[in-house]
């Protein structure tokens, strides 16, 4: 059976499969704030202070806090900020470090992302959750079972025995391309997780154009990577970045 800490892991990590838009920058005062808040709220969970953390939890969501796991974390770092709602929502992702209670995890610290979702309220950002948002995971949306003791868990096609599976889904059928000039190079992403990946390029090479034909891929579907050279192109190395876990998938790219 899927243990519960890594349920949990799969359900807040895949809520944040959104690519980063560069040309949507908050205004300076609204990301200093939340940055502020979200240092906050995560270093009261390193003290293991909870009490305080109640705070900065919206009104709507201080059940769910108070009834649900509140990991003691020994750090953490804000990885992205996506901004939505004209600047009064933000999806954050989190790198907590932790311990899981896996076998053969439980002795070491791990460095797992994990979502964060904040809205405003009276002015002032808070830490809150939408309960729907968990029933969406790499797996598909997981639907409950049936009321009092013949509750069904969610059935998986494959059951991860280690938190890694997340960094294996999403694969490239090469890892390297030789382009001549003028002549396109194609490389297919294939999601291989039983529920929808996110999918963006990460940098540039001078002289080489880059696309892909889509970026958000239901279970099972692929995606195709266009390269081409121009008369100044130069080698290098393409990333294709995988949203929800941060992964980068290196392609090496040669000019002839």
């Amino acid at each position: 059976m899927l243990r519960p800490t890594l349920l949990a892991l799969i359900a807040t990590t895949f809520l944040f499969a959104q690519a980063d838009n560069p040309f949507d920058r908050p205004p300076a005062d609204v990301d200093q704030a939340l940055r502020a808040r979200i240092a906050e709220f995560y270093q009261l969970h390193v003290k293991g202070d909870f009490r305080h953390a109640e705070a900065l939890v919206a009104e709507d969501t201080q059940d769910f806090f108070y009834t649900h796991n509140k990991p003691q974390y020994l750090g953490f770092e804000i990885s992205r900020i996506d901004y939505s709602e004209n600047y009064t929502r933000a999806k954050a992702t989190i790198i907590v470090e932790q311990y899981v209670m896996l076998p053969g995890f439980s002795d070491k610290p791990m460095k797992i992302p994990t979502g964060s979702t904040w809205k405003v309220v009276d002015g002032k950002w808070y830490w809150y959750v939408d309960p729907e948002s968990f029933r969406n995971t790499p797996f598909g949306k997981m639907t409950a079972g049936k009321a009092g003791g013949n509750a069904v868990p969610p059935a998986f096609p494959t059951i991860p025995t280690s938190p890694d599976f997340l960094f294996k889904q999403v694969k490239l059928d090469k890892q390297s391309v030789t382009l001549k000039d003028g002549e396109p190079e194609q490389v297919t992403i294939v999601n291989g997780a039983p529920g929808a990946m996110s999918i963006s390029l990460s940098g540039t090479l001078p002289g080489v154009e880059s696309k892909l034909d889509r970026t958000n891929l239901k279970a099972g579907e692929k995606a195709v990577l266009t390269l081409r050279a121009g008369s100044k192109a130069k080698p290098g190395v393409i990333n294709v970045m995988v949203d929800l876990t941060r992964q980068l998938l290196p392609i090496q790219v040669n000019v002839k």
